[in-house]
């Protein structure tokens, strides 16, 4: 295992005296990954399962770094785990650091001519199950020797704590630590069954009030307003909503039974306007977009495989959008 000297590496600690500096010779590697996994894991149980290691090497490394730095980096008793303040931040620093060795090392031992390894890539939920099956299909079929760990969630998730390749996200990001590529805009459109369509009629805006409305919110049914645009100007929309949910699938679902109608990102409703099984209406005005975006944390070489993979997924999400 190789070792850092204090000329590669200073490790931060804080003492009695805050004021206090330690240069510590010799960090072992691998007690910063292990000590890295168990804060990921959230155990010393499940770090140990897996790294397929017993637990009772897991927490004698752990003593040992601890030892070795002169600071408590995790609480812990039979029934309770939490990291030190100096844990805290000692795990943020070593994060992108190990990152980046992980990245110097696939580079160096990687096949140039064959992709392999894992990337792994969170999406939002509603883009992973759409879209990302068939893409992440695709590109495992182009490249065998790949693995993706695909994570479809509506939650903000800490690329670099958790090791993320890449990230696609909906919306602003004023994260400066992020390399971001936009790659478009997310559009809301209005939509509803063609049956629907005939028995309301509607043809202009104050018609769909006339309409059962179905929000994408699932705990406030309260009057709905929608800030609508046709390009050159702005309108707010009031709606009383018969039906709300927070997943765009739920809405889609009760807008094709006949429920009412909803607005859609168009990436969901593309396919059924094209079967004919959904109509868009008010085709002049939508919901304000939101832009859709690739990041990946800032690194001074990008690896291959995740380069590649950008490559291919951003000009084929751009279809969509």
């Amino acid at each position: 295992m190789p070792k850092v000297d204090k000329n590669e590496y200073q490790c931060f600690n804080k003492c009695n005296n805050k004021d206090a500096e330690m240069v510590h010779d010799n960090i072992d590697l691998n007690k910063l990954f292990i000590f890295r996994e168990v804060v990921l894991a959230g155990s010393f149980s499940k770090a140990a399962n897996n790294l397929r290691q017993p637990k009772s090497r897991i927490s004698r490394v752990i003593s040992s770094l601890e030892t070795e730095l002169g600071v408590q980096l995790i609480y812990r008793t039979t029934r309770q785990f939490q990291l030190t303040q100096a844990g805290t931040e000692l795990f943020d620093r070593i994060s992108p650091l190990m990152l980046e060795l992980k990245n110097s090392i696939e580079l160096v031992t990687s096949d140039k001519d064959e992709l392999s390894g894992l990337i792994k890539v969170t999406v939002p939920e509603d883009l992973g199950i759409e879209l990302f099956s068939k893409l992440c299909h695709d590109f495992l079929e182009l490249y065998p020797r790949v693995q993706i760990g695909l994570h479809a969630s509506n939650s903000i998730v800490d690329l670099v704590k958790e090791s993320i390749d890449v990230s696609i996200r909906i919306g602003r990001s004023k994260d400066s630590s992020m390399i971001q590529k936009k790659i478009g805009q997310v559009e809301m459109i209005f939509v509803m069954t063609p049956e629907i369509f005939r028995r309301y009629q509607p043809r202009k805006l104050d018609d769909l009030e006339k309409v059962p409305f179905l929000a994408f919110e699932a705990l406030n049914l309260s009057t709905q307003k929608l800030k609508i645009t046709n390009g050159k100007e702005i309108k707010n929309l009031k709606l009383i909503p018969s039906f709300g949910s927070n997943n765009y699938f739920v809405l889609r679902s009760m807008v094709l039974q006949g429920t009412g109608f909803c607005l859609l990102p168009v990436f969901l409703a593309k396919p059924y306007l094209a079967s004919g099984e959904l109509v868009q209406v008010c085709k002049d005005w939508k919901a304000e977009g939101h832009p859709i975006q690739i990041l990946i944390p800032q690194q001074k070489e990008i690896p291959k495989k995740v380069r590649t993979f950008i490559d291919y997924v951003a000009p084929r999400l751009k279809q969509y959008f």
